[in-house]
């Protein structure tokens, strides 16, 4: 993608302090373009975001076969895999949540593929990043919190912020789907968020 090249390299030379500073502004401004430039493909397909901090690509893929299994055209995004119906194919990006224009690119793929839903793997660097936004989640999945990339997020709580905001997204559809482990002793945070439809 020559237009993303060309954001990537402004970003190399303006100063780190000055890019530091409106980097939340260049992250959903980009999330936003690689939304335009493919056409909002995500409105076209019923999403499911699975975060958590095990669990999520494991999750993904049940989730996925279940869903082909039953009839729907289901494509899938993961640190591991991607499916599109019945092709699969690595993950070689060492990343557990593409970035956007990636992320934009594959969900017009599953449009074109007569998909009906996609499940997103969705992460907290992710979402530091506003690589889920203008995703267009229908319901979301909360595997489970343990203590890891504190470093990243500088704490626990802001960790589990994180993730809660793929929840608060889903929160602003009619008809938002929550789906808890309530085993999970975080579980209360993740409810707290008003969702339509809960099942645990």
């Amino acid at each position: 993608m020559n237009l993303e090249k060309f954001l990537n390299f402004g970003r190399k030379i303006i100063p780190k302090p000055i890019f530091k500073f409106f980097q939340p502004a260049y992250h959903f401004s980009l999330a936003g373009l690689a939304a335009f430039w493919y056409g909002f493909p995500s409105r076209k397909l019923k999403v499911i975001g699975v975060t958590g901090t095990k669990g999520k690509t494991t999750t993904c893929n049940l989730i996925t076969d279940i869903l082909n299994y039953s009839g729907f055209k289901t494509g899938m995004m993961s640190t591991v895999n991607f499916k599109l119906g019945d092709k699969e194919w690595t993950n070689q990006s060492k990343q557990t949540m593409l970035g956007r224009f990636q992320s934009q690119n594959l969900l017009r793929q599953m449009v074109k593929e007569g998909c009906q839903y996609a499940v997103v793997e969705t992460s907290s660097e992710g979402i530091l990043q506003y690589r889920h936004s203008f995703i267009d989640y229908s319901a979301a999945v909360f595997t489970n919190l343990t203590p890891e990339h504190l470093e990243r997020h500088a704490g626990f709580f802001n960790y589990r912020t994180a993730k809660i905001k793929l929840f608060e997204k889903v929160a602003k559809k009619k008809d938002s789907i929550g789906v808890y482990n309530l085993d999970d002793e975080n579980v209360g945070y993740f409810l707290a968020i008003p969702i339509k439809e809960r099942y645990g």
